[in-house]
């Protein structure tokens, strides 16, 4: 049995005539008579039976058209489907990001415009640290990656900038710093500074602080280590000291802080990249990845005053 045997049986169906429906079917009327008996013979059954000069469907052929029927929609389905996947607008995309990225309000308007795109693809979104989404994408359980700097070394791996950003200072709001529309970093000097420790990139964003700072005359003075800037947040709250986090985690409004941009000698930036595999196909992850080049903003936060 064939499908075209289906699209047969089914137009004879429709019609309730044969003739008419080997006229749609463009097929002369005894081959499709001949279609329908191997069908019947095929089946050991007979679908159709004469009424007067008509023809009707005998019961096993009224349950065969209806399940005929079900049979075609879904071949229809997986072809349209098929070419939309194909065309990447269909299909499934496993994202992750690290926590800071997910606080990125151009992240978000990118995976906001890709559901608006394409409805029929299945996203899932992951948050964890680079350390994890590094061999969850070569491990193939995510498709692409929104991380901070420096990208992964791994040539199995490849990335694209996303955003560059400048750092703002977390004070608590009865801090003497907290009337201040921006901060120079000179006015840190000496001040309790709460640091990250312990993820990828933060040995060299440490090294960079410590870099500035040495130029305004002093080196930072670290009286708290934490391994997420969330955290570093919530601890100036209590009033321990002073935090430096990238500009987009501004957004996270903390009752009892204040956010204030940094000025520096030299540009103090981190960056968000997108990482994907080397040589991955896959026409959705191609399409993620001009969407995002697309609404890449480039910087964002870079010595502007932000609200409280």
């Amino acid at each position: 049995m064939e499908l075209r045997h289906l699209r047969y049986f089914c137009t004879v169906a429709e019609e309730m005539h044969v003739t008419r429906a080997a006229e749609r079917l463009h097929l002369a009327q005894p081959a499709l008579t001949q279609q329908i008996r191997a069908l019947e013979a095929e089946l050991n059954t007979p679908l159709l039976r004469r009424v007067g000069r008509g023809i009707e469907l005998t019961e096993a052929g009224a349950v065969f058209w209806r399940e005929a029927q079900a049979i075609l929609e879904r071949v229809r389905a997986a072809a349209l489907l098929t070419q939309e996947t194909a065309r990447g607008v269909a299909g499934r995309l496993s994202i992750g990001m690290t926590e800071t990225a997910s606080f990125a309000v151009p992240v978000t308007l990118v995976l906001k415009r890709a559901r608006h795109l394409w409805p029929n693809v299945e996203f899932t979104l992951i948050q964890a640290r680079s350390n994890d989404l590094v061999p969850a994408l070569v491990d193939r359980r995510i498709d692409v990656a929104f991380m901070r700097t420096p990208p992964p070394e791994i040539d199995t791996l490849r990335w694209q900038p996303f955003l560059s950003e400048g750092f703002v200072v977390v004070a608590p709001d009865t801090h003497r710093l907290a009337s201040q529309s921006i901060v120079d970093i000179a006015e840190l000097c000496g001040e309790p500074l709460i640091m990250p420790r312990g993820r990828t990139g933060d040995a060299d964003m440490r090294a960079r602080i410590a870099a500035a700072f040495a130029k305004a005359g002093e080196m930072p003075r670290i009286v708290q280590e934490t391994p997420e800037y969330v955290m570093a947040i919530n601890l100036v709250a209590t009033g321990i000291g002073l935090a430096l986090v990238p500009a987009t985690l501004t957004g996270l409004r903390r009752e009892g802080v204040v956010y204030r941009p940094l000025r520096t000698e030299e540009p103090l930036l981190t960056e968000i990249i997108l990482v994907t595999r080397t040589g991955d196909h896959a026409p959705i992850v191609a399409n993620f990845l001009a969407l995002a080049a697309e609404l890449a903003p480039g910087s964002f936060g870079l010595g502007q005053d932000r609200p409280a």
